[in-house]
């Protein structure tokens, strides 16, 4: 929103209201963006330095009002993630080392190979609708493009579990040609946990890809 301060066009700080239309109910946005901006103006006029600050406080002020009113969905999606990532870590540790779950190699057979495929079976439009689904309660989109948003999500979470699946062949096939009798204890027990690093990847994918299909089916079937 641009201001006239006499012949100067002047621009509240552009985060701040940008958080202000992201979280207040359409219907109040223009009131709300106007008091703001004619308190601004007042403001620029007699304390310049302090009015960004101003406006920054009172914009978060002002969204977090009604925050819960219009994005209660996205906070309780945000807070599942958060739990399930609380409980994969948590698994992760008392299983020894967090560190021994981390394997650059198995990331890349699971998620560019998955993620390429997703963007090849799906438009840019799609894509972005899938991720404005997440995080925007009052975007309008017609159900069947929100049937195309949520199929990226299926498309994502399948292609993760089966590059995991092909990575433990992958690996399976490689310890079975190159490992010995005499080190069969010692190689075998790594070389598994290693390539079952790639299905481990690809459930956890799945998981957060299942989660976003689900909070998208609940907007299709909803009045």
């Amino acid at each position: 929103m641009k201001l006239s301060m006499g012949s100067e066009q002047i621009c509240p700080p552009k985060l701040a209201e940008k958080f202000v239309k992201w979280s207040v109910p359409n219907e109040l946005e223009e009131p709300l963006l106007g008091d703001l901006a004619e308190e601004y103006l007042e403001l620029l006029s007699t304390h310049p330095q302090k009015a960004n600050f101003w406006y920054t406080r009172q914009a978060l002020y002002t969204g977090l009002q009604f925050l819960t009113q219009t994005k209660s969905e996205l906070i309780m999606f945000i807070f599942g993630i958060l739990v399930f990532f609380g409980v994969v870590v948590l698994s992760m540790w008392g299983a020894g080392s967090i560190g021994i779950f981390s394997n650059i190699p198995s990331l890349l057979i699971v998620i560019p190979p998955a993620v390429l495929i997703t963007m090849a079976a799906s438009t840019k439009q799609t894509r972005k609708d899938a991720i404005q689904l997440l995080f925007n309660e009052q975007i309008p989109v017609e159900k069947v493009n929100m049937l195309q948003a949520k199929q990226v999500y299926t498309t994502l979470g399948n292609m993760s579990m089966l590059m995991g699946w092909i990575g433990i062949v992958i690996g399976a096939i490689g310890m079975s040609n190159n490992i010995t009798v005499e080190g069969f204890s010692h190689v075998f027990g790594p070389s598994l946990a290693v390539c079952l690093l790639t299905l481990y990847y690809g459930l956890v994918i799945k998981g957060l890809c299942y989660a976003a299909e689900a909070k998208i089916q609940a907007k299709i079937l909803a009045p």
